[in-house]
């Protein structure tokens, strides 16, 4: 049998509740190519195996699982189920989103066929928020018509959600080691994809729902968690990058220190936001637009706290 045109990369652990409507996705596409389901089953401590150990008795000419024998973790994972995905194009989702349109694998091989340079297609997706319990479209490229570069991935905010992507599959079955040692491998993935000239196009059809829920991998993390996480990300990206994105990536960590601090002095923690401060201060202020806002940050926190202090002594 040839090689499929398309391998959909699926990792799942914990995900009883999600993981049938994620295969469901995949299995209803309508395309002229033929696609090959890996999942990576983590082992779960809910019925998760058993779902998808149904699904491939079910169509074992489809799926492929990959089921280690005890949890391998989030990372980990990824590099034995990516060297099951043999395609030319590797389309990625994860147990607990899925796809709503059949058609958005083949609107995306069709990108990428046109277009030899293109290493990168994603598209429009709703966002469900279980905890808040709200419904919203993600955030699109400020220049959604255009060819993307590298540029419009190297930014604050994570700029593609996972489940809207299928790439190119350059990497013959073996990421590069940095994939696996970022807090993000997925912009990792996208960055490394795009950093030698390649492109990327988005659709601005909605082909999915990304759902944000108490047990997902990100969600469950606080704000400082999350920062500290992206400060991480891009200080091991840096020397990986040509000297002109080193400046915007230095430009992005002074901006996360920045905001950092400021959440420590929006809770009223004068000595973790000087800490801040003094590691903010080593880096770019570019993207921080009123640097005054910092020193009457500092100031007005300092007055408010020494006062809250001495009218707790003068009481005593």
């Amino acid at each position: 049998m040839s090689t499929p045109l398309v391998s959909v990369w699926l990792i799942t652990y914990n995900h009883e509740r999600y993981i049938a409507q994620a295969i469901e996705g995949v299995l209803m596409q309508k395309t002229s190519f033929a696609v090959h389901l890996v999942i990576g089953e983590d082992c779960s401590t809910d019925n998760t195996r058993a779902i998808v150990k149904e699904y491939k008795a079910l169509y074992p000419d489809r799926i492929t699982l990959y089921l280690p024998e005890r949890n391998m973790g989030m990372l980990p994972i990824l590099r034995p189920t990516f060297a099951l995905c043999q395609s030319k194009y590797v389309a990625m989702l994860d147990g607990d989103d899925y796809w709503t349109d059949p058609l958005k694998l083949q609107k995306q091989v069709d990108a990428l066929e046109a277009d030899p340079e293109l290493m990168l297609a994603y598209h429009q997706v709703q966002v469900s928020d279980e905890i808040n319990g709200t419904t919203y479209l993600a955030a699109q490229p400020k220049h959604p018509l255009r060819v993307l570069t590298l540029e419009d991935f190297i930014q604050p905010s994570h700029p593609v959600i996972t489940l809207s992507t299928m790439f190119r599959n350059v990497f013959n079955g073996v990421m590069p080691e940095l994939y696996y040692e970022l807090p993000y491998p997925d912009l990792a993935l996208f960055i490394l994809l795009l950093k030698e000239g390649g492109k990327a196009v988005y659709n601005p059809d909605n082909m999915g729902v990304y759902r944000i829920h108490a047990k997902g991998a990100f969600s469950g993390l606080d704000k400082y968690a999350r920062l500290e996480q992206r400060i991480t990300f891009f200080t091991k990206l840096k020397p990986e990058l040509s000297k002109l994105h080193q400046c915007r990536v230095a430009e992005i960590i002074g901006f996360h220190y920045y905001e950092l601090m400021m959440t420590a002095l929006r809770e009223g923690s004068v000595v973790q936001a000087a800490q801040y401060f003094k590691l903010m201060s080593g880096y770019s202020s570019g993207l921080i637009k009123n640097s005054r806002t910092v020193w009457h940050a500092l100031f007005t926190t300092m007055v408010r706290n020494l006062s809250t202090f001495y009218r707790k002594t003068a009481r005593a």
